[in-house]
């Protein structure tokens, strides 16, 4: 019987856990309102709030929504300027083969990473792999 509920609960987790990956993917980004107005929703129905306490909350959560907001825009900001400045560096250490050949695989990287991964294609992959480590 414990068997059982055990399974139970593990098919349970990896079936929850699969439909909040594809629910992250389908999630488009929300702007600091829409972030502000589920959370005072959310609030209001847990803790019963008043219209002036919705009102009040709905502020506050759009106030830090707004900053954090701005502040990742900033760090993404930063990070790209960081990319760009070790892009350079790197440009006037490699030669124009290299660069050339940099760029080449940089752009395979980039066509590979818009392809939809499946299943298939992982499993033929790792099976391949299988198979010469059992040639070994």
């Amino acid at each position: 019987m414990k068997k059982l509920l055990l399974i139970i609960a593990a098919f349970s987790f990896i079936h929850l856990g699969a439909e909040a990956q594809q629910e992250r993917k389908a999630r488009e980004r929300m702007t600091p309102e829409k972030v502000a107005e589920k959370m005072t929703e959310r609030m209001t129905k847990e803790l019963d709030l008043s219209e002036e306490q919705k009102k009040e909350v709905y502020a506050l959560q759009l106030e830090n929504a707004t900053k954090r907001a701005e502040e990742m825009k900033a760090q993404w900001e930063k990070m790209k300027a960081n990319q760009e400045a070790q892009q350079e560096k790197l440009e006037a250490i490699l030669t124009p083969e290299q660069k050339a050949l940099w760029e080449a695989k940089k752009a395979e990287l980039r066509e590979k990473r818009k392809q939809p991964r499946e299943g298939k294609k992982n499993f033929e992959r790792n099976d391949s792999v299988q198979q010469k480590k059992s040639r070994r």
